[in-house]
């Protein structure tokens, strides 16, 4: 049986509003401009112009599954939104993420990162470990206001781990709801966000190594032909794991790699001159470029 499952409720995604991001001015406050009570952030509002982030790193996994992570949630200036949409629960699963791109309006970037200060998103760099579990990943919360970026940080934020400091436990509770909250996007901005487009990107980090010689139990792979002039033994880089390789696709490569990888899971096996390669994946965000060394960038 196939499942869908939706980390942000997409049954209620019906339509969008297209914002232009938020402007602002300064005041003594860094980041919070205007002399109303409801302060106004200063953002930059271009498409490729990161504003929050919410990812989870790190953690007990293999290290070629660190360099596909995705972000959960991504805020850009011209208001886009980038989630994880429903996912089929099967093996071998598609090849290609379910990316689903929504819109926010400038009052509701406002909103927020409101939600965002109140959190403690918006003031020093910080870090908030905890006890009592191991292996377990880091959550990362990145947000450029007013020309600074911040990043805060929480070990096992999803875990049942315990911290010994109470600042740190009230700090790390903060992150939790505020965590929930954006990634149930349409209750906390108090109408439907929708239109769901899915989200197209511009760019691909694909990450290819030899594939297995042996055969998965009860199953056939499916193989098809490398559909790039690029030799996928030597072109690229080197991702500092032994034998896998990163080949920074754009424009007419990335069409045609994706032509094929529509149709493509985990296990495709795909051949070139002799070989046969595995191959797996990470949508570039619009504001991220080529091949990175560590799964964050």
């Amino acid at each position: 049986m196939r499942k869908l499952v939706s980390i942000l409720g997409l049954g209620l995604l019906v339509s969008a509003c297209v914002g232009a991001g938020a402007g602002g001015g300064a005041s003594a406050t860094p980041g919070v401009s205007g002399g109303t009570p409801a302060p106004t952030y200063r953002v930059e509002t271009g498409a490729t112009k990161l504003i929050l982030r919410i990812g989870d790193y790190g953690g007990f996994v293999a290290p070629g599954y660190q360099l596909t992570r995705l972000p959960q949630f991504a805020l850009y200036g011209d208001g886009k939104v980038i989630v994880g949409g429903p996912q089929i629960e099967i093996y071998p699963s598609p090849l290609l993420p379910n990316l689903l791109e929504l819109h926010v309006t400038p009052s509701e970037i406002q909103k927020i990162l409101a939600a965002a200060d109140k959190a403690g998103l918006l003031g020093p760099d910080a870090s908030y470990d905890a006890t009592g579990i191991a292996d377990a990943g880091t959550t990362i919360f990145t947000t450029n206001v007013g020309g600074a970026t911040h990043t805060i940080s929480a070990y096992a934020l999803s875990e049942s781990g315990t911290t010994a400091n109470a600042a740190d436990a009230a700090e790390r509770a903060r992150l939790v709801r505020f965590r929930n909250d954006i990634l149930n996007l349409s209750a906390f901005l108090g109408r439907v966000v929708g239109d769901t487009l899915a989200y197209e990107p511009s760019a691909m980090r694909m990450f290819v190594g030899l594939a297995s010689a042996t055969e998965p139990s009860g199953l056939t792979r499916q193989q098809v032909a490398w559909p790039l002039a690029t030799d996928p033994a030597t072109g690229g880089t080197s991702t500092g794991i032994e034998g896998l390789r990163c080949i920074a696709l754009t424009s007419t490569e990335l069409a045609a790699f994706t032509t094929v990888a529509k149709t493509a899971n985990g296990l495709t096996v795909w051949a070139y001159g002799g070989g046969r390669y595995s191959v797996s994946v990470r949508p570039l965000y619009p504001d991220e470029s080529g091949c990175a060394t560590t799964a964050s960038n």
